[in-house]
């Protein structure tokens, strides 16, 4: 599915697996919310290529990974990452009850 309209040959197209679907979306109706989810992204005023809560997920991740450093790993050759000592893996930090439900913006 290509949501946005762009020079030739800038827009990637994306492509979605719907794995459960509790609601019973129909085909027509499921591409029609992936669409408009394209639209409603914070900082464009065009469409995206994915989907806005795929973008702030993304963000949160990036953001929380500023947070949490790993400074006692170490990358092998093959690409495994590999302990150097036993250094335990950090708590992530708890939501406020009235904010766990509300979209994160950033």
């Amino acid at each position: 599915m290509c949501a946005q309209a762009g020079m030739i040959g800038t827009s990637r197209p994306a492509h979605y697996h719907v794995l459960i679907d509790e609601i019973g979306f129909s085909p027509d109706d499921l591409q029609n919310l992936i669409h408009s989810l394209s639209y409603v992204y914070q900082r464009s005023t065009t469409a995206i290529s994915i989907v806005a809560p795929i973008c702030y997920a993304h963000l949160a991740a990036y953001q929380m990974g500023q947070f949490t450093k790993f400074e006692d790993l170490a990358e092998t050759s093959s690409g495994s990452v590999t302990s150097v000592g036993n250094t335990p893996v950090p708590e992530l930090p708890r939501l406020h009850e009235d904010v766990r439900s509300s979209m994160f913006f950033c």
